[in-house]
Order: C-alpha cells, then sequence, then structure tokens
C-alpha cells in the first residue's frame, strides 16, 4: 500500500456537479419565467470558470464569486442587472439538490475506506457541499471534509493544505496523495503542498499547464493500481 491518506476533491471527482450545475440553473431560470438553453449554460459556465481562477488566485472572495458569475452571465444575455441576487439565491438552493455521482464514484470509494483515510478538499460553498455529499451518500466514506471558506484559505495554496494536514494529524506527506479533476486548484495545490497528485481526466483533455499530475487517470477505478 503506497498511500495511506486520500485527498478527494468534491466537484466533478466524487459529485458530478456538471449535472448539478444544469439542472440548478435550469430550474432557476423556469422559475424566472425565462427560456433556458444550452447557450446560456455555455455563456453561465464560461463566466463561472473565470470567477472561480480568479478566486483561486486569491483576487476575489467567494461571495464575490457568487454574485459576479451571474452578473456578468446577464451582462452578455442582457438580462435585467436587479434580478441577479434573487436568481443567485434561488440557484444556490437548487444546487443543494443536487445529489448526482460521477461514475463509480460510490463502488470506488466503499472500496477504499476500509485501507484509507480519506478527506474531501473542497474550495466550494459549505452548506451546498454538506447537502450534496449527505444527499448523495457520499459522505459516508469520509472521515471529514475541508472547505476553503472554513479553512480561511483556497486551494491551490499551500496554507490551504498545511491547516488540512494540522487536523488530520500525524501523516507523512509521500503518503498523501489528492485526486482531483482541476489542474489550476487541485495538481498545482497538490504541487504546493509537496505531496503525489493524480489528475481525474475523464473527458481526455489536453494539460497545457505547467501543472503535471504524478498520475493521471480518465475512471476512478484506475486508483486501485496506483494507490
Amino acid at each position: 500500500m503506497k498511500y495511506e491518506v486520500l485527498l478527494f476533491d468534491a466537484d466533478n471527482t466524487v459529485l458530478d456537479f456538471d449535472k448539478s450545475e444544469e439542472q440548478a440553473l435550469k430550474w432557476t431560470f423556469r422559475d424566472m419565467g425565462w427560456d433556458f438553453s444550452e447557450n446560456i449554460l455555455s455563456v453561465y459556465r464560461r463566466n463561472n470558470i473565470v470567477q472561480w481562477q480568479l478566486f483561486e488566485q486569491g483576487k476575489l472572495t467567494k461571495p464575490e464569486v457568487l454574485i459576479n458569475r451571474f452578473v456578468n452571465t446577464f451582462k452578455e444575455l442582457n438580462l435585467p442587472l436587479d434580478e441577479v441576487d434573487k436568481t443567485s439565491d434561488m440557484y444556490e438552493e437548487y444546487l443543494k439538490k443536487g445529489f448526482f455521482t460521477v461514475p463509480y464514484a460510490e463502488e470506488v470509494l466503499r472500496r477504499l475506506q476500509p485501507a484509507y483515510k480519506m478527506y474531501v478538499v473542497s474550495n466550494g460553498v459549505v452548506s451546498i457541499q454538506n447537502s450534496r455529499m449527505k444527499g448523495s451518500g457520499l459522505e459516508q466514506f469520509f472521515l471529514g471534509r475541508f472547505v476553503s471558506e472554513e479553512v480561511g484559505f483556497p486551494k491551490p495554496q499551500k496554507q490551504y493544505f498545511d491547516y488540512c494536514f494540522e487536523h488530520i494529524g500525524d501523516i507523512d506527506k509521500s503518503k498523501v496523495l489528492i485526486i482531483g479533476d482541476s489542474l489550476t486548484s487541485d495538481i498545482r495545490g497538490g504541487i504546493n503542498a509537496g505531496i503525489d497528485t493524480c489528475w481525474f481526466n475523464p473527458n481526455h483533455l489536453v494539460n497545457n499547464s505547467t501543472a503535471k499530475p504524478t498520475y493521471e487517470i480518465d475512471d476512478l477505478r484506475k486508483l486501485y493500481n496506483i494507490v
């Protein structure tokens, strides 16, 4: 057994965030009385990604991210800006009901749980992550969760991981592996923290960044041959 502690990102690593995001946005637009389309989803996702990247870089606070992503989307789609706050609040409530998981997540976590100390490491919103982990049935497999707004620093900052290690207890960092879908937060964060990294890349994206993972997988079951 090469590792003892496994740090799992939540969104699009064990929880299917893309599906939850689309459902929440569709329901929100329905309740607001607006048409919904693939273009709207695409515009929102693009703006959302940019905001979260700025958060990872320490340039925005999480509340700013949650509002700015809708402000920028509404400007681009010519939607009324005075409805941003209501839309954002409604969307977050619906997102709490996104209990979708990625393929084989429960199977893999159930098999690994007896042999490893497993934790969730997330930049998400605490209330949303807590609801989705519980509703999906995945929270039973983890000893704890480290969410950036409680930690005080986001992934990929080293301080985030210092906090995690301090609260996990006496560990050998050579025995720690982080698994995540984001090169900028999970893989870069693991590199900053001095631990091995596993890039979960089911869509076979090209890595044009300087963050080079220790491992790359397109199926969570491939962890069996790594850990």
